[in-house]
């Protein structure tokens, strides 16, 4: 699979809305639970409390379509994330280039530990948002803080859970074996330290790093925007061809959403209009985001500059609205700069063991056919090599070269799995890919770079011996190969 450097965005992305599941029932709890605390804020004589609590509605867009128990968990569990991100922040907050290793720091681990658990999109993007923003607030109050955003989160999760059961209890559930959330996590924590997290997490800390320093050094009084930018543009893939798409998406939507916040500014919205405002624009960005990236930040631009505008009561709204484009500038330069670290070595290891892994997967299910963890197990190899296979086809040009004459393993790898996780009972669909496999081995060996011989040849020794595993199983009843 060959994914273009810099995949070309057409108009139609740009202006039109691609097909997505409906977020109507998240939009509204999320827009519910941004005015609700900010107009009760301006109730009591704490505005600033209030717009810091409303950050607690962005637990609601990790809710989904699924029985109201799972969302009580994901929501929840979102939750307990956003407090603890600004809660952080906040401890970092009057402390510049502390703030800025902080959040970095933060960065990484946001991103290792949604990869692990597999958190649902927006996944990083809020954790790292949270924690900037801590971090450029006044220094104080931090329980207070945190404890504001659990109080909103609290009824996003408990209103998500009511439109799930308004909903029906969202899809069939299919039986789970006893412990498989354990096993499937003991697994993922094993191959964390082989798999492309590492380096994504690492990546997005850079570009965080990055990002914030350049901030402070030209002292852009708003690091934080800029810091956001770089977790966000790069949470949904760190390497290049990702990368530079959402900047020129997110860059060219901030701009556009100048002129929105332009307008919105010159109307003077001040009190429980800015409550109502901010709850509209959510509801907006979040009914967008998934059906048109640019357009979602049209939205998000006014957003961010009304909440910063209402907290520190600044009447330079327009100045303000430049130094958002200049952070988003910085921010998206930052990431694109960060996507390009990467080297040939490293996507080639990569492949090669999500290779490995399917094989090695492929030989388990086919030994144990009927094991619900065994053939899990596959499934989530598979999905690895899928993961490995875009990001790396997606690097920059040299790594890119390096990886396509691993290709054909990749595909007969893919092939492999789908025949054994559609048929393991027999392996009837293997006729056709017999010389396929066998020449997974001299493709293993054949592509590599300066100082890999010895961990190729390793990896063609493996990939041989799984290969005629697999051959010598296509006369045998499943289950009767030698444990």
């Amino acid at each position: 699979m060959r994914v273009p450097l810099r995949a070309p965005v057409t108009v139609r992305e740009l202006i039109g809305f691609r097909a997505a599941p409906s977020r109507l029932r998240s939009a509204l709890v999320a827009a519910a639970c941004t005015g609700a605390p900010i107009a009760l804020g301006y109730q009591f004589g704490q505005p600033t409390l209030g717009l810091i609590a409303s950050t607690g509605s962005l637990a609601a867009l990790y809710a989904g379509n699924g029985r109201p128990g799972r969302e009580a968990r994901a929501v929840g569990s979102a939750t307990i994330g956003l407090a603890l991100s600004l809660a952080f922040g906040s401890l970092l907050a009057g402390h510049a280039w502390i703030g800025l290793a902080g959040n970095a720091a933060w960065a990484i681990a946001c991103t290792a530990v949604c990869a692990v658990v597999r958190a649902r999109v927006p996944a990083t993007v809020m954790p790292i948002l949270l924690c900037a923003v801590g971090s450029g607030l006044p220094p104080g109050q931090t329980l207070v803080r945190g404890a504001a955003v659990i109080v909103v989160g609290a009824m996003a999760t408990a209103l998500s859970v009511v439109a799930a059961f308004g909903r029906g209890g969202g899809a069939v559930r299919h039986p789970v074996p006893p412990g498989a959330s354990r096993i499937r996590l003991r697994e993922e924590l094993a191959h964390l330290p082989f798999s492309p997290v590492p380096l994504m997490a690492l990546r997005c800390g850079a570009a965080v790093a990055l990002a914030g320093s350049f901030a402070t050094l030209v002292d852009t009084g708003r690091g934080y925007w800029a810091m956001a930018t770089a977790g966000a543009v790069l949470a949904r893939g760190s390497h290049l061809a990702s990368a530079n798409r959402l900047a020129f998406l997110r860059g060219l939507g901030t701009a556009a959403g100048c002129w929105l916040a332009a307008a919105i500014a010159a109307f003077g919205v001040h009190g429980y209009e800015v409550a109502v405002s901010l709850a509209g624009l959510t509801l907006l960005t979040e009914l967008v985001i998934a059906r048109n990236y640019a357009m979602a930040m049209v939205f998000v631009t006014p957003q961010a500059t009304m909440l910063v505008a209402a907290a520190s009561h600044a009447t330079a709204v327009f100045a303000l609205t430049l130094d958002r484009l200049l952070e988003t500038v910085i921010g998206c330069l930052a990431a694109v700069a960060a996507g390009t670290l990467v080297t040939a070595r490293w996507a080639l290891q990569q492949r090669r063991r999500a290779v490995l892994a399917v094989l090695a997967g492929a030989v388990r299910l086919r030994v144990d056919p009927g094991a619900p963890a065994v053939r899990d197990s596959l499934e989530r190899a598979r999905e690895r090599l899928l993961l490995v296979r875009e990001r790396t086809a997606g690097e920059r040009r040299g790594v890119r070269s390096a990886v396509e004459a691993l290709d054909p393993a990749l595909e007969t790898a893919l092939r492999i799995a789908e025949g054994v996780l559609a048929s393991p009972e027999d392996m009837v669909w293997a006729d056709d890919a017999l010389d396929q496999m066998r020449q997974v081995p001299s493709i293993l060996v054949a592509a590599h770079t300066s100082g890999q011989s010895e961990q190729q040849e390793v990896d063609a020794v493996r990939a041989a011996a799984l290969v005629a595993r697999l051959e010598s199983m296509m006369e045998r009843p499943a289950g009767h190969e030698a444990r």
